[in-house]
């Protein structure tokens, strides 16, 4: 199983790293860059995975305080660390079968979604101990989650054309059948991994996802029911090979792994279009996949799928202040 998580990875990896350069090409015809366009980040700071003996690193949540954790998509291990400590330590060991890729924090818990696995776990943080998991069966790829304020569990699937919803009081029972929200036909899959980082919105009521194969983005109006859901392609230039997403002061920042960049676009008419407002690179960034925001960093994770070089690291990018406030 591991060897075929492996397998499957790095397979996507490459179909993203063929298609990237190629797609950045158009990205000036898209509308107008201002003068922080493809900005250099300051000095990053460096977190190293210690042990580095749980394969790659993929998945990161911001935690309290200056607390963060990372996952492996290889054997499910999860780390703690904190923006004081260089020091990355392991908090829950994980195993054959297991996997980590996409993860946030809410309320003292730990979502964990769980790649080829299929499974969504959930974690009390202050006992390390599981206390939630939603099974969707075989045959997809759980990439990246987002909780909502109300406590909802939304998870993208690269290969199944579907968003997994897991509701709060499901989560607060342990168990249950997530609900499949299809994506079709507005997001047409193709070979490779298809829907990856998520983000909310609005409280909850509306999501954003890109697609990393096509580097398209859309916007997913829930609606109070599933006749009112919408589904739209936001007007946006493309970020091929996408994967993880953050909202920081008006703009969204989406981690791109070859060229290793963050392309940090400004989010026009409630979403529903988008402009490129700059880039952000650094020399630290290996094969990068997700991100989050710890006080004044950016931390994002190294996956390196392509070297796969130990030790496994997580860049600490200073947050720049001309990102601009949400207008």
């Amino acid at each position: 199983m591991r060897r075929l998580k492996q397998l499957i990875l790095a397979a996507g990896v490459v179909a993203l790293m063929s298609t990237g350069p190629a797609a950045f090409a158009d990205h000036g015809g898209h509308g107008k860059k201002d003068k922080g366009h493809d900005k250099k980040a300051a000095a990053a700071k460096v977190f190293t995975l210690t042990p580095s003996t749980h394969g790659n690193p993929e998945g990161v949540a911001a935690g309290s305080g200056h607390t963060f954790f990372v996952g492996t998509v290889t054997d499910g291990t999860i780390y703690s660390g904190t923006t004081n400590n260089t020091t990355v330590t392991e908090f829950i060991v994980g195993g054959a079968g297991k996997s980590a890729t996409g993860m946030k924090v809410s309320r003292g818990l730990l979502y964990v979604a769980g790649a080829a696995t299929g499974k969504i776990t959930v974690y009390n943080i202050a006992t390390k101990q599981q206390v939630a998991q939603f099974d969707t069966g075989a045959g997809g790829f759980l990439n990246d989650l987002v909780v909502t304020r109300n406590g909802d569990v939304f998870v993208t699937d690269s290969f199944r054309p579907v968003l997994w919803h897991v509701t709060a009081a499901q989560v607060q029972a342990g168990s249950g059948t997530p609900e499949q929200i299809s994506v079709a036909p507005e997001i047409t899959y193709t070979t490779g991994f298809n829907l990856n980082g998520i983000v909310a919105r609005d409280g909850g009521k509306r999501l954003i996802v890109v697609q990393s194969n096509t580097g398209k983005l859309f916007r997913i109006d829930l609606g109070s029911s599933a006749a009112s859901r919408r589904i739209t392609q936001i007007d946006a230039p493309a970020v091929p090979g996408g994967d993880g997403l953050l909202i920081d002061r008006g703009r969204l920042l989406v981690v791109q792994g070859s060229p290793a960049q963050i392309s940090v676009l400004k989010l026009k008419s409630g979403a529903s279009r988008a402009r490129l407002d700059g880039t952000i690179t650094d020399p630290t960034l290996k094969g990068p996949s997700t991100i989050a925001r710890v006080g004044k960093l950016l931390l994002v994770v190294n996956a390196d799928f392509a070297t796969s070089t130990q030790p496994f690291t997580v860049s600490g990018l200073p947050r720049k202040a001309e990102h601009g406030d949400d207008d």
